[in-house]
């Protein structure tokens, strides 16, 4: 009896132009395949081996027997008798918060009530903080800042900060111990050093000499920042893989979808975020897949890639590529 071949749960195929990827969101890996292997993986649901080769014509038995076993050699997938027994994962993303994620930026004439907006998110049971200054604090600074969340909903706050001589590594690692939220401090414009520091498990610290002076630093597309988990690939599936239940607010307190668009809905002084994020115009930017815009539905990233609504390759096309992805899925190379 000719067996059938399964792929293990967690690993889910996504078809580019020119090849594709097999994401295992367990282990947080892709593989690269051929597009052909997409087509044999989906036929293999229903289908056994032997007529998966019947249809494509058996001149091509070795190399289909090539292509099973280098995935159950990639430990991707098994043979069975009993393919019923092993079901697809449910890939519906599901969230009860409204908001799960918050983007404040800085600079040096910025007047943020922090212990007011510590509130606010708590009452909207945000997850995670991102916290941007544009300039150098002090440590003392810092520290009064990040005083206004010792009692919050937030399970993460991420910290980027310019470079004073006062952030040293041991100053920095005490803060750290006192607020275990913040799991990731990066301290740019240093004068000579990239470093990256382990506190522990959960916890890192940079310093970078990039210097990051305005919100025009974000909106990069790059390998080194796809994440490859059930939780992104399914929200990428479903809703816009940045803007999703993500609220900016900007220098100058202006409540958006993100610190780098345009439209604002509200300033904080004045309004409460939760009179904004439940407004269906604020929503619309959370409905945008990397399957509407343009190159990125051929692309086999899109589903582990953060996309970026606020600068866009046409700016006059909301669906444009983003501008500054130098990906290129049709020759399958960056540029």
């Amino acid at each position: 009896m000719s067996s059938y071949f399964v792929c293990f749960a967690c690993c889910l195929p996504v078809r580019g132009h020119t090849r594709s990827i097999l994401c295992d969101v367990q282990q947080g890996t892709f593989l690269f395949i051929p597009n052909v292997l997409v087509d044999i993986l989906e036929m293999s649901r229903e289908r056994t081996v032997d007529d998966i080769k019947a249809h494509y014509g058996h001149e091509h038995d070795a190399r289909i027997d090539e292509y099973l076993a280098f995935l159950v050699e990639k430990n991707q997938g098994f043979f069975t008798q009993t393919p019923q027994r092993f079901p697809p994962l449910d890939l519906d993303w599901r969230n009860p918060r409204l908001v799960t994620n918050c983007l404040v930026d800085f600079d040096t004439a910025s007047t943020h009530d922090l212990v007011d907006l510590n509130q606010q998110l708590s009452q909207l049971a945000c997850e995670s903080l991102e916290l941007r200054f544009f300039h150098p604090l002090s440590l003392e600074t810092l520290t009064q800042h990040l005083d206004a969340f010792r009692d919050s909903t937030l399970r993460s706050i991420s910290v980027v900060v310019g470079h004073h001589p006062s952030l040293q590594l041991e100053a920095l690692e005490v803060l750290l111990v006192l607020h275990k939220r913040v799991k990731h401090l990066t301290i740019h414009s240093c004068p000579e050093r990239d470093e990256h520091h382990h506190i522990d498990l959960s916890t890192d610290l940079i310093y970078t000499t990039e210097a990051v002076t305005s919100e025009a630093c974000c909106g990069n597309v790059s390998s080194q920042l796809f994440r490859c988990n059930i939780l992104s690939f399914t929200e990428a599936r479903s809703f816009n893989s940045c803007l999703n239940r993500k609220v900016g607010i900007d220098t100058r307190g202006r409540i958006k979808n993100c610190p780098s668009m345009r439209r604002s809905f509200g300033d904080t002084r004045s309004t409460r975020l939760a009179s904004v994020v439940g407004h269906e115009d604020f929503q619309r930017a959370w409905k945008t897949t990397k399957d509407q815009v343009l190159v990125c539905q051929d692309c086999e990233f899109r589903y582990i890639c953060q996309d970026c609504r606020a600068y866009l390759q046409d700016p006059e096309q909301p669906l444009s590529k983003p501008a500054r992805c130098r990906y290129n899925p049709y020759e399958a190379r960056w540029e």
